[in-house]
């Protein structure tokens, strides 16, 4: 599955994307925000990407003007939708890039599949990805020990999709 708009393609992950994401995930860049900071085997990569094949959960690596900088998903469990990503590319990480992402992916995931409610957790320390899931309309739910969690709802989805689209539009021009 591939999922495109601005200059940005979501494709589904393959066998051929699993190690190159392993790489990104393993690094100390994004190993410092994940949730799980152990490192990561080739072997425990094999055998959780092929868990993915027997779940609805769904993994995109992210593409840039064609070149690879970063994976978002959603693991679904009964009526919650987690979501998460990460940029691996650093120099796209404080620029319009992570709105373009997660317009498309957001897109998909309200209008496609239907979902009416988002979650993500983000680490306490995290605190850019705090400001940017708090501008995309997500409300703090729960504080945890390591992280907190965060709910977007169709609704503000909505709200926040408008001058996140305007913005988005306006660099086009």
């Amino acid at each position: 599955m591939t999922l495109k708009g601005f200059d940005i393609t979501l494709t589904s992950l393959t066998c051929k994307d699993i190690e190159m994401v392993r790489n990104w995930r393993n690094s100390d860049e994004v190993k410092r925000y994940a949730l799980n900071q152990n490192y990561i085997t080739k072997e425990q990569q094999e055998a959780w990407f092929q868990s993915l094949q027997e779940k609805e959960d769904k993994y995109f690596v992210i593409y840039a003007k064609d070149e690879p900088i970063g994976l978002i998903w959603f693991n679904k469990c009964d009526e919650t939708v987690e979501t998460g990503f990460y940029i691996y590319d650093t120099t796209k990480q404080n620029s319009l890039t992570p709105y373009k992402i997660v317009s498309i992916f957001h897109e998909y995931l309200f209008n496609s599949k239907e979902f009416k409610t988002l979650t993500c957790k983000i680490m306490h320390d995290n605190q850019r990805a705090v400001r940017f899931n708090l501008s995309l309309g997500y409300k703090e739910i729960e504080i945890y020990e390591e992280y907190k969690s965060y709910t977007l709802k169709f609704d503000d989805y909505i709200k926040a999709d408008a001058k996140i689209s305007k913005l988005l539009l306006k660099e086009n021009e």
